[in-house]
């Protein structure tokens, strides 16, 4: 293994070893004060409610775009500029769905409130804990949050590709992160796995990408 990639193993490790401290800490101490003061102060907000659903766009187009710059780069028999962007950020999207339904299946972790299948939730019912394997009814599937991995699934293509635009991703990612939390559709832990997630999804096909370019 070359020194730059023994590096980049290394990020990776203390990326993920950092991401479940956070969410470890969220468990315990975080989530569920932070979840009885968004129900007393911004739940059922409109504006809130809205800026949650910042990334339901890309849950519908994610396969489409990627068969379309797929088509047209095999067309064009060139794999560059926005088609190439364009078929990362899809392959990324499409990628990081099946991996957090394949979480949110194995973790079976109950909401923060009750608002799908007449869920149980912390909020109504005190119920908070993960139920292993039972995440198949989505009334157990609070973790990680999709939304958030979706979005930086993204996001993160993009901050690699078009750096320029990177205070455009980060406020989406921000306002992204503020509705969900904002509305009680998920926990600060599951919206900090979602983020990492969606960032490891994103740098992964892009390395990945630029590896069977120069391969």
């Amino acid at each position: 293994m070359s020194r730059l990639a023994e590096r980049r193993a290394l990020v990776w490790l203390l990326s993920l070893l950092a991401c479940a401290v956070l969410v470890g800490v969220s468990i315990l101490w975080l989530d569920r004060p932070l979840s009885n003061w968004v129900h007393r102060t911004t739940y059922g907000n409109p504006l809130v409610i809205r800026l949650s659903q910042i990334p339901d766009p890309l849950f519908v187009l994610a396969w489409p775009g990627l068969l379309l710059a797929g088509a047209v780069s095999l067309w064009r028999r060139r794999f560059d500029g926005a088609w190439a962007s364009l078929a990362l950020c899809s392959g990324s999207v499409a990628l990081v769905m099946l991996i957090k339904n394949g979480l949110k299946v194995i973790a079976g972790r109950t909401w923060p409130e009750t608002w799908i299948n007449n869920n149980p939730s912390f909020i109504r019912d005190g119920a908070f804990g993960f139920h292993w394997f039972a995440g198949w009814d989505r009334a157990y599937a609070s973790f990680p949050s999709g939304h958030l991995s979706v979005m930086l699934a993204c996001c993160s293509v993009l901050w690699l590709r078009h750096p320029r635009w990177r205070w455009l991703y980060l406020l989406l990612i921000m306002l992204t992160a503020v509705g969900q939390l904002g509305a009680n559709y998920h926990w600060l832990s599951d919206v900090i796995a979602g983020a990492f997630l969606g960032t490891a999804t994103g740098c992964f096909t892009v390395w990945l990408a630029r590896r069977q370019v120069h391969s």
